[in-house]
């Protein structure tokens, strides 16, 4: 097997496709592939499943309101597009890559519930990869941490701790980066730009304050508490101590909206009776919206300090939180300046590839996000080779050479200490007047800016100064077009390399 050579190499040794990030081309003679060479693999075939979590009715309700959900026979129906034309672009050395799609067997909280879904993912479906099928609900540690022990690969999770990752087999994967590199990025942000300055950027009772920086986390589901809520809450404390900023004060919440509210009244109340200027908030993308129009109703306006999780820098959810509140957010984000339409994404074009008549819109609003960990899976698979099994998948996704770093394109590359894909920021802010497409191309008011034509910065990379409002964008003609087009025969066998 030889890299950067074969049939279907692009002009730069990329595969041929659609999205900037095909991994080196392969030349493989065609022989034996080894045969079964792991569970869920065999001569002819890769399982793979993907898990649609349960969600609680007041989520379902959120995320139908916000046009933030699709149905499920769409979902379904994405899946198999991505899948059907990832096989038919990616070197798969004559295995068909074959789809399942599982419910969970229970609530996320459960633990009883994911721990037999590990065991049927692994023993009844034998798959080689799990990942997660719900776009805005990933598979739970519980789960993840039982498929580890499992030997089932898995890509899924978001934004966990480098610990979690290195203190199980090398078997998890994810797009979004570590908390450890949120960490570390905001609190070079802050270090540089906004330690030891007033609060300027907030509102009434903040604006003329020196900075008082505060923490605000999720600590979990319901009355489960994941430990992994207080490890991102300490590696955000950690990372901001070792740069001279501490937290006046760190309050956690246990996500659930439709029976919390007490708690998040008691919870801005403290957050504004210490004096906090400037929030830092680790969150969900549903919660901050009763937050905010509670800090409104509290008269409290302080700084909202983005750090990039739970898609707090995303258009699409920024547009439901309280608006006199998050025109005062801003920050740091490992998000790229989406598409101008959604038919030059990625996702929009390669389901459509797929789906030759399909209607605009059979695709789902989340099809970006379904494509994500499809995307990995596969890259893993065509970077293993031949012999396929959990060691040679995670020494593939390793060794993908480092590719984006540009304001559409993200720096993207994985290690064992770091195995999750984005490695570098953009800076933002929130702007309620600016109108235009969010990343569903759903237009209206309100839209994350990137500052400076979207400017990405890897860590230790920041400028000094003032947060930035130079030369903001956020949308561009350029995501995923720039690629060669498929050839015409590309769907007559079931995969690339399949006879």
């Amino acid at each position: 097997m030889t890299f950067g050579k074969g049939p279907d190499c692009d002009s730069t040794g990329r595969q041929i496709g659609i999205s900037p990030y095909m991994p080196p081309c392969v030349e493989w003679t065609g022989t034996s592939n080894g045969g079964a060479t792991a569970r869920g693999v065999t001569g002819e075939a890769v399982t793979i499943v993907s898990w649609l979590g349960q969600e609680d009715p007041a989520t379902r309700q959120a995320l139908t309101v916000a046009e933030l959900q699709d149905q499920p026979a769409v979902v379904d129906r994405a899946f198999r597009a991505l899948v059907k034309y990832s096989n038919a672009y990616y070197q798969t050395y004559g295995r068909e890559v074959k789809l399942i799609q599982m419910n969970a067997g229970g609530d996320s909280e459960n633990d009883a519930a994911m721990k037999a879904d590990a065991v049927k993912i692994a023993n009844e479906h034998k798959a080689f990869v799990v990942f997660a099928g719900n776009a805005l609900a990933p598979i739970p540690t519980v789960l993840a941490r039982e498929l580890a022990q499992r030997g089932v690969l898995c890509v899924c999770t978001t934004s966990l701790s480098s610990a979690f990752y290195n203190e199980l087999p090398a078997t998890i994967f994810s797009s979004l980066p570590t908390i450890d590199e949120y960490a570390a990025h905001a609190a070079e942000y802050a270090a540089k730009k906004l330690q030891g300055k007033t609060a300027s950027l907030g509102g009434l009772g903040t604006s003329d304050k020196q900075r008082v920086f505060c923490l605000l986390h999720i600590n979990g589901v319901g009355t489960t508490v994941d430990p992994e809520g207080k490890r991102g809450a300490d590696t955000f404390k950690n990372a901001f101590g070792r740069v001279g900023i501490g937290f006046k004060t760190t309050v956690s919440y246990l996500y659930d909206p439709g029976s919390n509210q007490d708690a998040i009244t008691t919870m801005v109340a403290k957050l504004k009776s210490e004096g906090c200027t400037t929030i830092v908030p680790l969150v969900d993308p549903i919660q901050p919206i009763l937050i905010t129009k509670e800090a409104t109703k509290q008269l409290y306006f302080p700084e909202w300090f983005i750090v990039g999780t739970g898609l707090s820098d995303t258009s699409a959810i920024g547009r439901f939180y309280d608006q006199d509140q998050w025109e005062h957010a801003f920050g740091v984000s490992p998000l790229w300046v989406t598409w101008d339409r959604v038919e030059n994404s990625s996702g929009y074009r390669e389901y459509h590839d797929a789906t030759p008549g399909g209607a605009k819109g059979d695709e789902g609003v989340l099809i970006n996000i379904y494509r994500a960990g499809v995307q990995t899976v596969f890259r893993g698979i065509h970077m293993a080779g031949p012999n396929l099994n959990n060691q040679t998948y995670a020494e593939g996704l390793y060794s993908f050479p480092r590719t984006g770093g540009t304001p559409a394109n993200p720096l993207v590359f994985m290690t064992r200490q770091y195995p999750t894909e984005i490695k570098d920021f953009s800076e933002v802010w929130w702007d309620r007047n600016r109108i235009g497409p969010d990343e569903r191309s759903r237009n209206g008011a309100g839209q994350m800016v990137r500052a400076d034509g979207g400017r990405r910065y890897t860590s230790g990379s920041w400028t000094t100064g003032n947060p930035s409002r130079a030369n903001g964008v956020t949308v561009t003609a350029q995501q995923g077009v720039n690629t060669p087009p498929p050839r015409a025969d590309r769907y007559t066998k079931p995969c690339l390399s399949c006879g």
